[in-house]
């Protein structure tokens, strides 16, 4: 059996990830399919013979989202870039939303009009489409993709609900309707915009634990190769390699004094404070400090296989596992959607057979959707769980899992060998 982890572009809903999950789930030879919203990662047990990596990549994609090529990028710099866009849409939205909301709410009238219509009309019109069109394409645009699967997710009840309010305002400026709701549709969506800036930040603070982990590192080693003393970066240095520590250097990797004693500050891996003494035959680790005398070692462990490094993957996985009540928000919301929908539907048809008016039948209606659309469940829960495990990190607590997390009367003792 193989395991892969990849990135997933494009997912803002528990029902994303669980859409995605079963995917890769029911495909031929697949072990585990775990897809995390928080982190937008898939991790895939599967046997090689019977499905390939690019295979589940591509279901991936067939489902309408994206699985981004460039992994090799800084993930420190993504999360910024993240960040940043998802902070500038909301910052438009709601510097463009709040003269529609004044205007709409006030009942404002302009002292001009243009083709029998106010132009504290048009105003709203227009700005309302910027927003709903413009700064909210990511919606639609996973409307369409989501349709074209024959699947809905929240960015779904998203798009129908800010495009209903805005087609039916358009439409009712033209047949001379009184009540318009532009201002819905932009309130909606800026709110829905403001909400992805600040999980997007929150996945941005829980992802700078992992990076300041793996800052604890030394960034060079001194080697000693053909009876000269090299300095070379970390990642040249191999296992069996002799390498030379002086007073006050930190210790480039895993093994163990070949000659020499020290004191070695451990309280990045142990937490206690007093140095720990060391001579001939005893084992040292990556990223703890050298107190007093100098020493030669030889290397046993180099890279991914250090202590360090087993650290870092630990609290990867711990953001990217799955609390139990994460495993329920995911199978609630993957009926959600459908039911949300046929709600809706019932309530328009409801509501017009008992008035026979289309627009008191439209406001409930989208009232419906966009209530619903936040899915507070399905995006609190994951970020909660990232964010714990990242605050955690940064404080010295190593926290295995997601449920360890939950289970705050629990403690679960890691031993790395």
């Amino acid at each position: 059996m193989a395991s892969t982890t990849f990135p997933i572009g494009g997912m803002h809903c528990a029902a994303c990830a669980a859409r995605n999950e079963r995917t890769l789930g029911k495909m031929p030879g697949v072990r585990k399919a775990n897809v995390n919203l928080g982190t937008r990662r898939a991790r895939v047990e599967f046997d090689e013979n019977l499905v390939t990596e690019a295979a589940l990549r591509e279901a991936v994609v067939q489902n309408g989202y994206e699985v981004p090529t460039d992994e090799a990028a800084d993930p420190r710099q993504l999360a910024q870039q993240e960040v940043a866009t998802a902070r500038q849409r909301a910052i438009w939205a709601i510097a463009l939303g709040l003269p529609v909301v004044v205007l709409a709410m006030a009942d404002i009238a302009l002292p001009w009009s243009y083709l029998g219509r106010n132009a504290a009309v048009w105003g709203q019109a227009i700005l309302g489409s910027v927003v709903i069109l413009g700064l909210g394409a990511d919606f639609h645009r996973g409307l369409v993709a989501q349709t074209r699967n024959l699947s809905a997710n929240m960015d779904t009840l998203i798009s129908l609900g800010t495009l209903a309010a805005l087609l039916y305002s358009l439409w009712g400026m033209w047949s001379g309707e009184r009540h318009l709701y532009f201002e819905t549709g932009v309130v909606i969506a800026a709110l829905i915009l403001l909400g992805r800036y600040f999980e997007a930040r929150s996945r941005g603070q829980a992802g700078e634990a992992i990076a300041k982990l793996m800052e604890l590192g030394a960034k060079t080693a001194r080697v000693a190769r053909n009876g000269q003393e090299l300095d070379m970066p970390i990642e040249q240095v191999a296992a069996g390699d002799v390498l030379l520590v002086r007073p006050g250097e930190k210790i480039p990797v895993d093994g163990t004094i070949e000659g020499g004693s020290s004191s070695i500050d451990e309280s990045m891996l142990t937490g206690e404070s007093m140095p720990v003494s060391k001579a001939a035959g005893d084992a040292v680790f990556g990223a703890t400090i050298n107190i007093s005398g100098a020493f030669q070692m030889r290397a046993t462990r180099v890279g991914q296989d250090t202590m360090l490094a087993q650290i870092v993957r630990m609290v990867a996985d711990a953001q990217g596992n799955k609390a139990p009540i994460q495993k329920l928000a995911d199978r609630v919301s993957g009926i959600f959607v459908p039911v949300v929908l046929g709600i809706a539907l019932a309530t328009a048809l409801g509501w017009y057979l008992a008035t026979g008016d289309v627009s008191q039948s439209f406001v409930p209606a989208v009232a419906v959707l966009l209530i619903a659309c936040p899915c507070s469940l399905g995006l609190a829960t994951p970020t909660a769980i990232m964010v714990g495990t990242g605050v955690g990190a940064r404080r010295g607590i190593l926290i295995k899992n997601g449920e360890a997390l939950e289970r705050g009367r629990k403690i679960d003792v890691v031993v790395f060998d």
